[in-house]
């Protein structure tokens, strides 16, 4: 058996020190009151399952995230798994992976497949996909985390809880970046879903009430697989603004969708003489990256993105490495987020000794309460959102080599409403 790695130790003394002394509860017997899956290997030693779905994104527009996910929840079940075996504890996570095709409906019936399964711990994705699992997962004694959810209409009481705070914050980024940069006038195309319509509102609240002006909006169907006349609306839109210096294009899409979109807009003089920004649903991907990012960097649009962000701190070092020598990527704010809810709701489920969704809707925000990992604190607000968390601002530019890379350019701190953009 390998020994406990470094960030996997760090986590582990903070979380059970903090755990224990806040008197959350006792390590009961599996058998009490308990959904575990306990598989008998000698009289004297049993392994006790704590089964866990994980749905990810493996098809569809946002199939560049998907393996990414995967590996970190991978490295969290074998970190929890190391800690198990090294105290003693004849618990075990097993993680069943899902694709939830980027959909609403795939979400639904990968939740379906897990329950049939008998798991009642569920981490979802998408704001999307969250939204279409929250009744059936209510009917069916499931525990929801998601660890990317942020649409704002999704902050209320419920059985879900999300590993990133609510895109009411991300939009304050966003249009405070944009007001920063010396944009008033706004041009929106976004996403027609739950996440899109969320960030939507809630951006154009927060540039209207700076004093920006939103010259117009499109909605797009994200099951649409031709952008061509939405592109055509947008030009338009561009193109009846006179002054042009101080407008830019705002695109709320996911990575497949924007795609389509940037091809269909290269095409357009116009909307390559003003400057683009977007937001988390495209940030830090990969297929942006690789196929249209030469030509977002050779068109001089900008194209500055947001991304959900923690403050460092030493236990991300060493997953950091594993994590990056794996997937060849850093880690992003979520990433980290998914890597701490698999830690703590393991903790959570050994605690009470259930795998109840019931049960753990009532544990898991007191156990986060006193969590610490790598992504800071984990605490819940009264909605079951992530109370704490800030923004980078994230640009395709070209490295030392010439390669087109993501870059953090800048951060936001919500608290104070500042941006600071590297020079």
């Amino acid at each position: 058996m390998k020994s406990l790695n470094s960030t996997s130790l760090g986590i582990i003394l903070l979380v059970i020190g903090l755990a224990i002394g806040a008197g959350i509860g006792y390590l009961a017997s599996p058998h009490q009151g308990g959904s575990v899956t306990n598989t008998q290997t000698t009289a004297q030693n049993s392994t006790i399952e704590i089964p866990i779905g994980i749905e990810v994104s493996l098809s569809g527009s946002l199939q560049g995230y998907g393996p990414l996910y995967r590996t970190a929840a991978q490295l969290a079940e074998s970190d929890v798994n190391n800690y198990f075996s090294q105290i003693g504890s004849n618990y075990r996570v097993k993680l069943y992976f899902e694709d939830d095709k980027s959909t609403p409906d795939g979400a639904l019936s990968a939740a379906q497949t897990l329950a049939a399964r008998g798991i009642k711990i569920l981490f979802t994705y998408t704001s999307s996909a969250t939204s279409a699992v929250m009744q059936f997962a209510s009917q069916n004694d499931m525990i929801v985390i998601s660890y990317a959810s942020t649409a704002p209409q999704l902050a209320i009481p419920d059985n879900v809880f999300r590993l990133e705070t609510p895109d009411t914050r991300q939009a304050r980024a966003i249009a405070d970046l944009m007001w920063y940069q010396g944009i008033r006038n706004v041009a929106i195309i976004y996403r027609g879903d739950d996440w899109g319509d969320g960030l939507f509102n809630a951006t154009r609240q927060n540039f209207v009430s700076k004093g920006g002006n939103i010259v117009g909006s499109i909605r797009y169907d994200p099951n649409a697989k031709d952008y061509s006349a939405e592109v055509q609306n947008l030009a338009n839109l561009v193109s009846s603004v006179q002054n042009k210096s101080s407008l830019a294009i705002l695109a709320l899409s996911f990575p497949g969708d924007f795609i389509s979109i940037f091809n269909a807009a290269k095409n357009y003089p116009v909307l390559m003489s003003v400057r683009w920004y977007g937001s988390d649903g495209t940030v830090n991907d990969v297929q942006v990256r690789d196929v249209i990012g030469q030509d977002i960097v050779n068109s001089g649009v900008g194209y500055i993105n947001v991304a959900y962000s923690v403050p460092y701190n030493e236990l991300q070092d060493s997953f950091a490495a594993r994590y990056q020598n794996l997937t060849g990527n850093r880690p992003s704010g979520a990433t980290l987020a998914l890597y701490d809810g698999i830690w703590a709701i393991a903790l959570t489920a050994a605690q009470t000794g259930t795998t109840s969704g019931k049960v753990l809707t009532k544990a898991f925000p007191l156990f986060a309460d006193h969590y610490f990992g790598l992504s800071g604190w984990l605490k819940f607000d009264e909605n079951g959102d992530r109370k704490y968390g800030s923004y980078s601002y994230v640009e395709l530019q070209r490295d030392s080599t010439g390669k087109v890379v993501w870059t953090v350019i800048g951060n936001f701190d919500p608290i104070t409403g500042t941006v600071t953009l590297n020079s």
